[in-house]
């Protein structure tokens, strides 16, 4: 009875529930790609599937480097007509930020303090207290 029950619940999950890594553009190839757009087609959910696509296109969030429904997507949300021709995007290797010091003067000392403005500490959910620097 245990397997009859988990062929049901199989039954009604989508092939891409098993691999969905077939149907991801940032990796694979194309001999991957087609095969996973020819089992789309062939899945009997591919019209709910194709609804739900349509549903985020319609309120601009398209799928991105996927193939969904049986339609290739590329990072930016176009429709990749020739899988072939498709590259992956490179992911974003940029460097982190560096501070770049134009300044001809040298660097305050640590014993210098950088300005006379009170020091504020700040506790998450208690109000700030006045500093008396406003003016009033």
């Amino acid at each position: 009875m245990t397997k009859t029950t988990n062929s049901a619940v199989r039954s009604n999950r989508p092939p891409c529930s098993e691999g969905p890594n077939d149907w991801d553009l940032d990796i694979g190839t194309p001999d991957a790609w087609r095969a996973a757009v020819e089992v789309c087609r062939s899945c009997p959910l591919l019209t709910e599937c194709a609804q739900l696509a349509q549903g985020f296109i319609d309120r601009g969030d398209a799928p991105r480097s996927m193939i969904w429904a049986g339609v290739p997507y590329d990072n930016s949300g176009k429709i990749v007509e020739n899988l072939d021709r498709h590259r992956i995007a490179p992911f974003d290797r940029k460097r982190p930020m560096r501070i770049i010091r134009t300044s001809t003067s040298p660097s305050p000392s640590h014993h210098e303090l950088a300005s006379s403005a009170p020091r504020r500490h700040l506790v998450l959910g208690q109000q700030l207290r006045p500093t008396g620097t406003d003016g009033a």
